[in-house]
């Protein structure tokens, strides 16, 4: 089954942006240019699905029922198929944790526990976390496979530059700037949380280019025609620590993969193999 997502691109395109520790921009080119975001929305519902939690509105530790069928924009049901599914997903009706749903959305990129995961937050409160980092080209307007939402021009997309941002304040205690709070935008245990899912990641492209050794945790995202990624390298709690999102359109998969390993090579010499 062809999973409906966004129209292909008309052009190759790769953006990229660098951060350090403190997110001062280190190297950029495009970082700004919106692109269909695939799975690396799942960064943002995690962080927001985190301060959700930390706010006694979700419950990390409640069992809930598994399923594959959400509701649509259109207010029907629609059950995820073929390319969609995770087989190593638990059975329609099968006790899973909430924390599960998160991990398996990051580490595995799982289609069936992100849209679980936007059923119990709604998607208002990503919406609030994107607009309490600032994020300019940061859109999640629709469920995974929703064709009714994406009939209707809803989209999911977001620029490297917001990636590399979202990702840096998932790790470190980043204070929420925009609207002036001391605060970090997470506290430490959802950081904690955060670092460690990103770190089981089964998918990435960043780490293969990195030597032996350097700490890293990513979350990669791809539709036809789009193939991104995002990660953090080095120990997050460090001042060295830096995050690199690099953003690919327009290219066949061993392309892009090329062009990203490519850029972590020139851009962090020290880190590669």
């Amino acid at each position: 089954m062809t999973l409906p997502t966004a129209a292909a691109p008309d052009e190759a395109a790769v953006s990229h942006c660098l951060l350090d520790v403190e997110g001062h921009v280190l190297s950029a080119a495009g970082a700004a240019r919106p692109y269909y975001a695939a799975s690396t929305i799942k960064l943002h519902v995690l962080v927001a699905a985190l301060r959700a939690a930390e706010q006694g509105m979700l419950d990390l530790s409640a069992q809930v029922p598994a399923t594959r069928t959400f509701r649509g924009a259109d207010g029907r049901p629609f059950t995820l198929e073929g390319d969609h599914l995770d087989p190593t997903h638990p059975e329609d009706g099968e006790p899973v944790q909430v924390r599960e749903l998160l991990t398996r959305m990051i580490d595995r990129s799982s289609n069936e526990a992100t849209n679980h995961v936007l059923a119990l937050l709604g998607l208002e409160a990503v919406a609030a976390t994107i607009a309490d980092l600032a994020l300019g080209a940061t859109r999640v307007e629709r469920l995974i496979g929703d064709a009714a939402a994406l009939a209707e021009g809803a989209t999911n997309e977001t620029s490297a530059a917001d990636l590399a941002t979202t990702m840096l304040a998932a790790v470190r205690p980043v204070p929420v700037a925009p609207r002036g709070a001391p605060e970090p935008l997470l506290a430490a245990a959802s950081r904690e949380l955060a670092r460690d899912v990103f770190g089981a990641q089964q998918i990435p492209v960043i780490a293969t280019a990195l030597r032996d050794g350097v700490r890293w945790g990513s979350k990669s995202g791809w539709v036809d025609g789009y193939r991104h990624d995002v990660a953090f390298l080095g120990d997050p709690d460090g001042a060295a620590v830096r995050v690199l999102a690099v953003m690919t359109a327009g290219m066949a998969p061993a392309e892009a993969d090329r062009r990203i390993t490519g850029l972590v090579r020139t851009l962090l010499p020290d880190l590669t193999a």
